[in-house]
């Protein structure tokens, strides 16, 4: 049961897959198909992008400031080994 890649057909294919190798072997005779797939697809966003955490961390990183977390560990141990009973 094979099926009948026409032009139309593997240029659609060629829209949607982002290299050669994912065409079908009959796809590959059409040059200008190839080509089509062939075409830099722009990369994907990254998946932390929009966070602005970490720019504020990177920030403060850069200026010697502390994060809450870290003044807090820094006040509440600070006797810990000093305490006299």
């Amino acid at each position: 049961m094979s099926e009948d890649y026409t032009l139309a057909k593997c240029q659609m294919l060629a829209e949607k897959a982002s290299s050669e190798s994912e065409l079908p072997f009959e796809c590959r005779r059409y040059p200008e198909v190839v080509k089509a797939a062939n075409i830099q697809r722009t990369p994907t966003k990254s998946a932390y992008e929009g966070m602005q955490g970490g720019l504020a961390a990177q920030a403060n990183k850069e200026r010697g400031r502390e994060s809450q977390a870290q003044i807090q560990r820094r006040l509440t141990n600070s006797r810990r080994f000093t305490k006299q009973n």
